[in-house]
């Protein structure tokens, strides 16, 4: 977030969560470092949440960006990446953390190395399978687009 901001550059987010839900989450990822400009979940776009697009062209809005190709979504589930392909934007697929790897934080990094590359992998080949325009290892990656 620091690196993100440091460079300029706005910060949306989307969700799943209902904005009941978030109203427990926004709070604790903000003492944990992670504060968007704005978020918006399905309750904002009519529920029509991933993989719809809405909520990012809410963002989009909010944040006054000018076009879809100053957008990069990055995100941790294959419905992200479709929502991000639906809204033609620039996909990211974030492994470590990921829903497709499956693991907690601790449980991945018990693994043998060589399992942790077998997981990374099968998940970095999913989010090809589904469109992604680029697969990093942790959020850090993203950097290297921005």
């Amino acid at each position: 977030m620091k690196a993100l901001r440091e460079k300029g550059i706005k910060i949306g987010s989307t969700t799943g969560y209902t904005d009941v839900m978030m109203g427990v989450v926004v709070p604790k990822a903000a003492e944990l470092g992670y504060e968007p400009d704005c978020w918006y979940s399905p309750d904002s776009t009519g529920n029509m949440g991933r993989p719809y697009p809405y909520m990012i062209f809410k963002n989009m809005e909010t944040l006054k960006v000018t076009s879809v190709d100053k957008v990069i979504k990055a995100g941790d589930t294959i419905s992200d990446i479709r929502e991000g392909k639906n809204a033609g934007v620039f996909t990211v697929g974030i492994l470590e953390g990921s829903s497709l790897v499956g693991l907690s934080k601790e449980e991945f990094e018990a693994l043998p190395e060589e399992e942790k590359e077998v997981r990374l992998a099968a998940a970095e080949q999913k989010y090809k399978e589904a469109g992604a325009d680029a697969v990093v290892r942790d959020i850090r990656g993203i950097l290297e687009y921005v």
